[in-house]
């Protein structure tokens, strides 16, 4: 599984890339892509990692913590 570093560094890489692009439109929108998806990926993994240190909490304390 990828980490979120390796992860940011492609969406930057991704997105250098698209800004570069002048080709056609598939291209471009082949490139958009590309970067949504790594965004997502990446998002969702951090995600991940926030619900689980929230689920090492008491309930009780996981809404306190949240209402901030």
């Amino acid at each position: 599984m990828a980490n979120v570093e390796k992860l940011q560094e492609h969406l930057k890489k991704a997105k250098s890339n698209l800004a570069e692009s002048k080709g056609d439109a598939a291209e471009v929108r082949k490139l958009k892509k590309k970067t949504k998806r790594l965004a997502r990926k990446s998002n969702k993994i951090t995600a991940t990692e926030k619900m689980a240190e929230l689920k090492k909490k008491k309930k009780k304390d996981r809404k306190e913590g949240s209402s901030d």
